[in-house]
C-alpha cells in the first residue's frame, strides 16, 4: 500500500517537472512574451495555493482514494486541452489574445489538480502509519517529490530531443492516464492502521481534535517549511542569473551550470532522505533541526565564496537541509492535529509550495535587482527567524508535557 502511495506521488509531481523545461520554449512558438509566460505560471501557483486545502479537506470526507483518482485524471484532461490550445496558438502564425489568455487559464485549472494526489497520498500515508512510523513513512513521499524534480527535467529534456516539444506533454498524458487505470484497480477505498502503538495515542487525538485545527506547534511547523520551500523556489529563479553576474559566465555557461547546480542539489535531496528512511530514522523534530542549519551554511557559503567548486559544497549542503525539512514537514504536521484533520493539514502543507511558488519569484527578483546577494541574505534570514521560532515552540511544547 505505501509502495503504491509512493508511486502515486512520484508520477502526479513527474507531471509537472517533465514539462518544465520545454514550457517556456512551447509558450515562446505559442506567441506569448516572457511577462505572459510567468503571469501563466504563477496562475497555476496561485490555484494551488487555493484549492491544497479544500482538497485536504474533500479527502477527510469522501475518502483518499476518490482524491488521489481524481488528481491524476484532472491533471491529464487539462494536459490535453493544453496542448490543444498550444497546437492552436503556434498554427495562427501570431499572437491571439484569446487564446493566450485561454493557455493562462488552463494553466490555472491544471494547478487546481497539481496538488491534489499528493495531498491525498500523504494523508493516506499518515492514515496507515503509527506515529513511531511517520517520519520514516512521510520520508518516502518526500523522496518521490525529489525524484521527480531530479528525473523530471532529465526525462523532459530528453524526449523533446528525441521528439518535439509537444512529446513531454504526449508522455505526461499517456503516464497520468495510466497510472489513474492503476489506481482504481489497486488503491483501496479506506485502510487504517490499527496497532496497539496508534490506540495508545486515542486520548491524545481526542484532546487534539476538541482544539482549534491551527494552533502554535502547526505554525511553527509550517513557518519553517515554508522557509525551506521559499529557498529552493528562489533559487530556480536566480542561479543562472547569480553565476552570470558574480561569477562572470557567459549566458550559456551559467545556465549549463545551473541545470548541473541543480541536479546535484537534487541527487543530495534523494540521498538524505533515504538515508534517513533506511539509517537515520529520526525524528520529525530532528530532521527540521538539523536541515535549516544545513540550508542556512549552503546560503552563506554561496555569497562568500569565489571559489568555482564551493558553489556545488553549497547546493550540496542545501539540498541536504531541503531533503530533511520537506521530509519532516509533512509528518509534523501530520503529528501537530488529530487523527480526523489528516487531509486538512495534508492540503496546508501543500499549500506551502503554492505560497512559495508566488511569493519566492516576486520577491526574489526584486531583490536581486538591488544586489545579486540579497536573495540569498533576505531567504536566509527568514530561514533563521523561523527556525529560532520553531524551536521556541517545539521546546515550550516539550516542557509542559514535561
Amino acid at each position: 500500500m505505501k509502495n503504491k502511495l509512493f508511486l502515486a506521488t512520484l508520477v502526479s509531481y513527474l507531471g509537472i517537472y517533465v514539462t518544465m523545461p520545454i514550457l517556456s520554449a512551447i509558450s515562446t512558438k505559442a506567441h506569448m512574451i516572457p511577462s505572459q509566460i510567468g503571469v501563466m505560471i504563477s496562475c497555476g501557483a496561485f490555484a494551488m495555493l487555493l484549492f491544497a486545502p479544500v482538497w485536504g479537506k474533500i479527502s477527510d470526507k469522501l475518502g483518499r482514494r476518490m482524491v488521489i483518482i481524481s488528481g491524476l485524471l484532472g491533471m491529464s484532461i487539462f494536459f490535453i486541452l493544453y496542448v490543444v490550445l498550444f497546437h492552436l496558438s503556434i498554427s495562427t502564425g501570431k499572437a491571439v489574445n484569446v487564446l493566450v489568455y485561454s493557455l493562462m487559464g488552463t494553466r490555472f485549472l491544471l494547478g487546481i489538480f497539481m496538488t491534489t494526489t499528493p495531498t491525498a497520498a500523504s494523508a493516506y500515508m499518515a492514515d496507515i502509519s503509527s506515529p513511531q512510523d511517520r517520519s520514516k513513512d512521510m520520508a518516502s513521499l518526500g523522496f518521490a517529490t525529489g525524484l521527480a524534480m531530479v528525473l523530471g527535467p532529465i526525462i523532459g529534456g530528453a524526449v523533446s530531443t528525441i521528439g518535439n516539444l509537444y512529446t513531454p506533454f504526449y508522455l505526461t498524458i499517456v503516464g497520468l492516464l495510466i497510472f489513474s487505470l492503476v489506481m482504481v484497480v489497486g488503491l483501496p477505498r479506506q485502510q487504517k492502521i490499527k496497532s496497539p502503538e496508534k490506540t495508545l495515542t486515542n486520548t491524545l487525538q481526542q484532546t487534539k481534535s476538541k482544539r482549534s485545527f491551527f494552533s502554535l506547534e502547526l505554525a511553527a511547523w509550517l513557518l519553517a517549511g515554508c522557509a525551506v520551500m521559499l529557498v529552493v523556489v528562489v533559487l530556480q529563479l536566480i542561479t543562472s542569473l547569480y553565476l552570470h553576474d558574480s561569477f562572470k559566465q557567459t549566458v550559456t555557461q551559467s545556465a549549463q551550470t545551473a541545470a548541473l547546480l541543480f541536479f546535484v542539489l537534487g541527487i543530495a535531496l534523494m540521498l538524505v532522505q533515504v538515508l534517513q528512511m533506511k539509517v537515520l530514522q529520526w525524528t520529525a523534530k530532528t530532521m527540521m533541526m538539523v536541515g535549516i542549519p544545513l540550508i542556512i551554511v549552503g546560503l552563506l557559503l554561496a555569497t562568500i565564496t569565489s571559489a568555482y567548486y564551493l558553489i556545488f559544497v553549497s547546493y550540496i549542503l542545501i539540498g541536504a537541509g531541503a531533503g530533511l525539512g520537506m521530509s519532516s514537514l509533512s509528518a509534523g504536521c501530520s503529528l501537530a492535529v488529530s487523527e480526523s484533520q489528516q487531509g486538512a493539514v495534508a492540503g496546508t502543507v501543500a499549500m506551502i509550495q503554492g505560497i512559495a511558488g508566488i511569493v519566492s519569484p516576486l520577491l526574489g527578483s526584486f531583490v536581486y535587482q538591488l544586489n545579486p546577494k540579497f536573495p540569498f541574505f533576505l531567504f536566509g534570514g527568514f530561514a533563521c527567524l523561523a527556525y529560532l521560532f520553531f524551536l521556541m515552540v517545539t521546546k515550550q511544547k516539550k516542557n509542559l508535557i514535561g
